[in-house]
């Protein structure tokens, strides 16, 4: 009976969550100036568009769950390193870590488009309208092996080759 009724509040929690994340983001780069009633604002406007648009709301609530595993996850980890190593500063200040921890979370997020907006895009794919897909797992398979996806990473990986050998 509670695990039904859970069902019932969790478009609020995906209005919290998306409010919070937003007004962080917007608080901490100042990314559009310091006014705290305009970061409070575009943070209630985004979050009521997640909840009033199913497919955003979707795609937070199948985000949500993976993003607090991962971060329960990301604390045992730092509270075992601190049992094992004494001082953990070093390591939680690295920059290498940090960037493994938002390419994680950015990972997270892209899969998690793929599965909630993958009927909506699959027939815009090459070979989307001839291939069956029944499983989300089938719509994130097609999706990454797609000729326009491969093709698309191999350009960027030249790219990236070239930017740090002609910044050499």
């Amino acid at each position: 009976m509670a695990l039904s009724s859970f069902g019932y509040i969790m478009p609020l929690f995906a209005f919290l969550l998306v409010f919070l994340v937003t007004y962080a983001l917007l608080a901490k780069t100042k990314i559009l100036g310091g006014s705290n009633f305009f970061h409070l604002f575009l943070s209630f406007v985004i979050a009521i568009v997640f909840v009033v648009a199913p497919s955003a709301q979707q795609f937070a609530l199948v985000s949500t769950p993976w993003i607090a595993v991962f971060l329960v996850s990301i604390f045992f980890i730092v509270m075992i390193l601190s049992f094992v190593r004494g001082n953990v500063e070093d390591l939680v200040k690295s920059p290498l870590i940090a960037l493994v921890l938002v390419g994680i979370v950015l990972i997270i997020f892209v899969i998690s488009a793929i599965n909630v907006f993958g009927p909506i895009i699959a027939p815009y794919l090459p070979g989307g309208s001839e291939v069956a897909l029944t499983s989300q797992q089938a719509y994130t398979k097609h999706f990454f092996l797609s000729p326009a996806v491969i093709g698309g990473v191999i350009l960027l990986i030249i790219a990236a080759l070239a930017s740090w050998i002609l910044a050499k």
